[in-house]
């Protein structure tokens, strides 16, 4: 609310006009009464706009009409349709989805290192990157560690690309989506990534995803739970914590996490080493 202080004009000459206060919602003018007292008047008045300028002793005018706040960007924003759509198909372990999915990444790049492996609801592939598979519009819950649409993240460092493999046959070119950014196609180019090539790769090394459900307990078999076997160090996620165990942070790891599906907001996750199964980081722990 903007204040404008009017002063009477004095002397035998008009008063000069006043210069109007920046960011003023009145602009005043000044008319010279039969008895020689300024008469204020406002911009608003003046133009019939229905202004409320309330005159104070001594020449002050009050504006006091109610001000209205400019809109924000997500006034207008459409309300999120959450994604409901869910796969169908055999429930699988993260491992045996793996095992058929290696094959089509190598086809498209024989030197294509694993990214993530994350049980995906359909059509949402290009989100595993730009969100999280944490987000329940993304990715599907997989409780007791058995998911029916995998989706394996390949990265390529000769191609500089990435993509991505499904269980329900689709592939996403996830480069031309333009859902991944230069610095995660960086990261799988780094100097002592090749631990991540499929073609190297040992599965027999890694325990599977429904061991990894049986170790979180009550909180693996939850039907809000998810599980994803990913590389946090070429994801930006990493490194992580060393093992209990000692030795180096682990460059495989499973993070299960709450899917927010139960709408409580809170997103509490765990990390266990892919090699191991030991927990690396927990959320929850104090």
């Amino acid at each position: 609310i903007a204040i404008i202080a009017l002063t009477a004009a004095c002397g035998s000459g008009p008063a000069p006009a006043p210069t109007p206060t920046p960011g003023s919602t009145s602009v005043p003018t000044v008319g010279t009464g039969g008895a020689g007292e300024a008469t204020p008047t406002t911009a608003a008045q003046n133009a019939g706009a229905g202004g409320s300028n309330t005159p104070l002793p001594g020449g002050t005018v009050v504006d006091v009409a109610p001000a209205t706040p400019p809109p924000t960007p997500d006034d207008a924003a459409p309300t999120r349709t959450p994604v409901t759509a869910t796969s169908t198909g055999q429930p699988l372990t993260a491992l045996e989805a793996l095992a058929r999915l290696k094959p089509q990444a190598l086809a498209w790049q024989a030197d294509a290192r694993l990214g993530m492996l994350a049980n995906t609801r359909p059509g949402q592939q290009k989100g595993l990157l730009m969100s999280t598979p944490a987000d329940p519009d993304v990715g599907e819950p997989t409780p007791g560690g058995r998911g029916r649409n995998w989706t394996l993240v390949a990265f390529s460092p000769s191609a500089r690309a990435a993509m991505a493999f499904s269980m329900d046959g689709s592939r996403v070119d996830l480069t031309k989506e333009g859902a991944v950014s230069d610095d995660v196609l960086a990261g799988f180019s780094r100097p002592g990534m090749q631990a991540l090539d499929l073609a190297a790769l040992d599965m027999s090394r890694l325990i599977d995803s429904d061991e990894v459900a049986s170790r979180a307990g009550v909180r693996g078999s939850s039907e809000n739970t998810g599980i994803a076997l990913l590389a946090p160090d070429g994801l930006g996620l990493g490194p992580l914590p060393t093992p209990p165990s000692g030795g180096s942070p682990p460059q495989l790891a499973y993070e299960l996490f709450n899917s927010g599906a139960s709408g409580t907001g809170q997103q509490a996750f765990i990390f266990f080493d892919a090699l191991t199964g030991e927990v690396i980081l927990d959320s929850s722990a104090p």
